[in-house]
């Protein structure tokens, strides 16, 4: 009777053992578990932080901040494996100072400010703009512990900042200045500005860029402002081509002055070196003739005759007086300076000029 019994429960106290048995395995396995459940992947373009009981992990900012990879932490509620994406670059598109898309019935004539942004330029002229903001974390800890706020908000607090800081700096400048080459250095000031006031609140955040993609006045005056932008720019350009002009003309004119005036200096300093000597050469004349005046007299005609000579190619002498008979007459051929004895007979006329000699 006795070993019935035990047949009878034995089954069931081997069903409530392999149950038990499962059952410690199942523990183990979901200690295991909540054990591992603090392993978490840190990607390439984060860093990890980890806090363990709101705490952040570490004493020195080298052993805070964890570099990619997998990281094995206490399971919560101990610890809290922040991933924070520092290579990343966050955009915020600013539209809110920008115009609106109005339907075909609406009237452009007229900007609602409760529904449309705009801008105010230093000449009182309203202006609207897009832009397009970039930043990342520079400063991780900064960003997790510094800013009151939550690390997520970022993008707002950007977005209020710009719009702000964009309707302050364009305060500061001309509507003409900013349809045209104060673009960029209003773009600068603001993201200079904007983070200044990001540093200031410990935000850890680096605006990469902060780029004006358009700057337009409004509707019903952009043909106008078209206009009167074409007219600025056409007088930039017609002062860039008379100072091409300029700088094209001006150095050789310069050169053509310089060239006329050296020409003109070396002309005076010949013409004085030559009237200087002449003069020396007459006063040594003068001095000479009235020494011995007849000398000076003969040697002045020698010179002359020689030199009427020699400007002349060729001369023939027909001798007068009792000369004139003579069957011979003296023809000079100054190229050469040789005398020929040439007939009578050769040519007449060289005796009629003999005969008019005789008569005189």
């Amino acid at each position: 009777m006795a070993t019935d019994k035990t047949r009878t429960i034995s089954p069931l106290i081997k069903t409530i053992g392999d149950f038990m048995t499962l059952l410690k395995v199942v523990m183990a396995l979901v200690f295991v578990g909540y054990c591992l459940s603090g392993l978490t992947l840190i990607r390439p373009d984060e860093i990890g932080l980890i806090l363990r009981m709101g705490k952040l992990h570490g004493s020195t900012p080298v052993d805070q901040i964890l570099n990619p990879g997998w990281v094995l932490a206490l399971p919560k509620p101990f610890d809290e494996v922040l991933r924070i994406p520092v290579k990343q670059i966050q955009q915020v598109k600013i539209k809110e100072l920008a115009a609106i898309e109005k339907k075909e019935e609406a009237d452009y004539r007229t900007i609602d400010p409760l529904n449309e942004g705009y801008c105010v330029s230093g000449d009182a002229n309203i202006f609207q703009a897009s832009i397009l903001v970039k930043y990342q974390i520079s400063d991780p800890i900064k960003a997790v512990f510094g800013f009151s706020a939550s690390y997520q908000t970022f993008s707002s607090l950007v977005h209020d900042l710009t719009v702000a800081e964009m309707t302050r700096v364009a305060a500061g400048f001309p509507i003409d200045g900013l349809l045209s080459e104060s673009k960029k250095e209003l773009s600068t000031q603001v993201k200079e500005r904007v983070q200044k006031q990001l540093d200031r609140v410990q935000t850890g955040l680096a605006l990469v860029s902060l780029e004006i993609e358009e700057i337009a006045p409004p509707t019903y005056l952009r043909k106008d402002f078209e206009e009167v932008n074409s007219a600025f720019i056409n007088r930039h350009n017609f002062i860039n081509d008379a100072r091409s002009l300029s700088e094209e003309k001006l150095p050789k004119a310069r050169g053509n002055a310089e060239e006329m005036i050296n020409r003109a200096r070396s002309y005076h300093q010949t013409v004085v070196a030559e009237a200087t000597a002449n003069a020396g050469r007459f006063n040594q004349l003068l001095t000479a003739w009235q020494n011995n005046p007849e000398e000076v007299r003969l040697e002045m005609t020698a010179k002359v005759q020689k030199l009427v000579i020699e400007k002349m190619r060729r001369m023939v002498v027909v001798p007068g007086g009792s000369a004139a008979a003579a069957g011979v007459r003296l023809m000079f051929d100054t190229s050469t300076g040789s005398s020929l004895p040439v007939p009578t007979n050769v040519n007449p006329a060289y005796d009629e000029l003999a005969e008019e000699e005789e008569e005189d």
